[in-house]
């Protein structure tokens, strides 16, 4: 008769498949890390390019050639994206993913000085300019990503860093 012999893995074949997992988790798991953020990002990216569609396509349809009046004046800041949602070019106030918020208020600031205000407080959703129609998402640096522009990969400076501009 035959001998029975015991077929099993031995420790160093265990061993080299941990490590194997153990490389691959290394390299998949990072790219996973950053999807959310990414998708926020384009999210956001996708929802500005909409809206200064829309802002424009508000200002060209109007009578007057002026921009949407999506600030009222209230004294804490309060707005409506009532005009925009009137006019059947926004289906709801937009909600900005990076603050959770859909409030809107009113800057003078255009440019860098803008850009710094709207990254600096992550209270409101977006910042609008009623005279030159520029909007901005708060807590979102536009330029992050665009190649063209100088401190493409920098975070955008904060209000306490310094005045930024």
């Amino acid at each position: 008769m035959r001998a029975r012999r015991n077929r099993a893995f031995t420790l160093v074949e265990i061993l080299i498949v941990v490590v194997i997992l153990g490389i691959l988790a290394a390299v998949v798991i990072p790219q996973f890390v950053n999807a959310s953020d990414e998708a926020q990002v384009g999210n956001v990216e996708t929802q500005l390019r909409t809206l200064r569609t829309q802002i424009q396509l508000f200002r060209a349809q109007s009578d007057t050639n002026e921009f949407p009046a999506l600030v009222e004046g209230e004294a804490d800041g309060a707005v409506g994206w009532e005009p925009m949602i009137t006019e059947q070019l926004l289906q709801a106030a937009p909600v900005n993913p990076r603050t959770n918020s859909s409030e809107i208020t009113f800057t003078d600031d255009t440019g860098e000085t803008g850009m710094d205000a709207a990254m600096a407080d992550t209270a409101v959703g977006w910042y609008f300019n009623e005279t030159t129609g520029e909007i901005w998402a708060a807590s979102f640096n536009e330029n992050y990503r665009d190649p063209a522009d100088d401190d493409t990969g920098e975070p955008w400076p904060t209000a306490d860093a310094g005045d930024g501009g």
